[in-house]
Formats: C-alpha cells, sequence, structure tokens
C-alpha cells in the first residue's frame, strides 16, 4: 500500500507542475491568490519529499528528494514570513474564516486522535498497525504529529482569534489539505491496479479514504473558491524584501 501512495502522490506532484508555474506567474505579478496558491503546492511537495527523504529505501536519487525538500521547505517559509501582513489584512475582511477554521480544526484533531490511537493503543508490547518499514516509525506519523497538525491547529487558533496572520496561514493550509485529498483519492485506482482490493481489510480501507478525502478535499474546494471570490484588492506590494527588517 505505501508503494501505491507513493506513486499516486507523484502522479498527482506532476499534475501540479503546470499549476505551479502559472501560480508563479500570478504571484510574480503581484497576486495575493497567486502567491498562496504557491505557497500551498510547495508545502505540499515539502511534505511530499520529506515523506520519500526518510522513509523510502535508501535509492539513486536520495539526495534529489533532499533538494526538493530543502527547496521546496525554504519556498513555502519565505512565502509566509515575506509577506506584508498591513499591506494584505484588508483583503481577507470578506473571507469564509468561520468555515476554514472549523475545517483545521477538526481535520487536526480527527488525524492526531487517529495516529494517536494506533501508537499509543499498541503500547506497551505490541507494534502499531501502521508500523513502516523495519519497524520504523510511519514517516505520515512524524510529519502529521510534528508539523502538519500543528500548523493546522495553530492556523485555526489564528482564525478563531481573528488574528491578521490566520486567513494567510490557513489559506496556505487549506491549498495543501485539497491537494492531500487529491493524492489520497488518487491511491484508490494505484492499489486496484496492483490488485490490493482482493484483500477485504485494504477494500474497506480505500473505500473509506476515497468517501473520507472526496468531502474533505470538496470542502477545501469549496473555501478556497468562495475565498477567491470574497478577496479584496490589494494596493501596494504583497512582500517585504527580505525575512528581517534592515539594521541601521
Amino acid at each position: 500500500m505505501t508503494r501505491q501512495t507513493w506513486r499516486a502522490q507523484d502522479a498527482v506532484t506532476l499534475l501540479l507542475v503546470p499549476v505551479l508555474l502559472w501560480s508563479s506567474r500570478r504571484a510574480r505579478a503581484g497576486s495575493l491568490s497567486g502567491h498562496l496558491l504557491t505557497t500551498g503546492i510547495v508545502l505540499w511537495l515539502a511534505y511530499c519529499y520529506a515523506h520519500l527523504s526518510i522513509g523510502a529505501p535508501l535509492n539513486p536519487i536520495f539526495l534529489v528528494y533532499v533538494a526538493i525538500l530543502a527547496l521546496a521547505g525554504f519556498a513555502a517559509l519565505d512565502g509566509l514570513v515575506r509577506i506584508d501582513m498591513t499591506a494584505i489584512s484588508p483583503a481577507f475582511g470578506r473571507a469564509p474564516w468561520r468555515g476554514a477554521a472549523w475545517l483545521l480544526t477538526v481535520g487536526g484533531i480527527g488525524t492526531g486522535a487517529l495516529w494517536l490511537s494506533e501508537i499509543v493503543g499498541a503500547w506497551p508490547n505490541g507494534l502499531p498497525p501502521n508500523i513502516h518499514l523495519s519497524q520504523l516509525p510511519n514517516p505520515t506519523w512524524v510529519l502529521d504529529l510534528a508539523w502538519i497538525i500543528p500548523m493546522s491547529l495553530g492556523a485555526a487558533l489564528l482564525l478563531w482569534r481573528r488574528r491578521p496572520t490566520g486567513p494567510v496561514v490557513a489559506a496556505v493550509m487549506v491549498v495543501f489539505l485539497l491537494v492531500l485529498s487529491a493524492s489520497m483519492v488518487s491511491v484508490t485506482p494505484f492499489a486496484w491496479a496492483a490488485g490490493l482490493q482482493t484483500d477485504p481489510a485494504v477494500r474497506t480501507q480505500l473505500i473509506v479514504f476515497t468517501v473520507l478525502f472526496t468531502i474533505l478535499g470538496a470542502v477545501a474546494a469549496w473555501l478556497l473558491g468562495v475565498g477567491q471570490r470574497r478577496l479584496g484588492p490589494v494596493t501596494s506590494s504583497l512582500l517585504h524584501s527580505g525575512w528581517w527588517s534592515a539594521v541601521r
């Protein structure tokens, strides 16, 4: 199943390349929605290649995985920290912040509860069902519990408190969740092609995942569509020139 998941991720990533090129061009032209879309996509790339860097058996393109992880990770960080909040905050005045806050809250808590139930439920002497190669921890647990879930819940908290940074981080996370949903739904045809549906447990898991991530992806797409229509104009530059203010 792990191999089919990685193949689905690769397929979605390839389809995202023209979208990333288009959104990057829009971002360079001063589009706020293009910038947020680009940042969400590179966050997804960092997540994918972090999986491959720490979870795949060592292979001749290991250093390629690490290079993409580094470039995408710093690109996502750059896309967030350089945004001029003073310039863009008015554009989010009519954003669907409450819907995004609920999505990120429920998604973060639900995913965290799922992974913790598997990990803690196997203690003290057993192994969780989703244990990885050679009894190593599943990299998804590591990345979700240490990175994606805290980022989702942090964005939700910022939205609930109506902080100016909330819509920015939330928009990036909703883009990420949309791409993640597309990737997880795409696992089903790859698993079917490999004949894994003959196992009743795997077939049930595929059905549940397909339904769950179809719903999640639909909600994320709806939020992004509504947010795009309600996004106000930005009259000045979106970005600061660097991460830190110049020291005189």
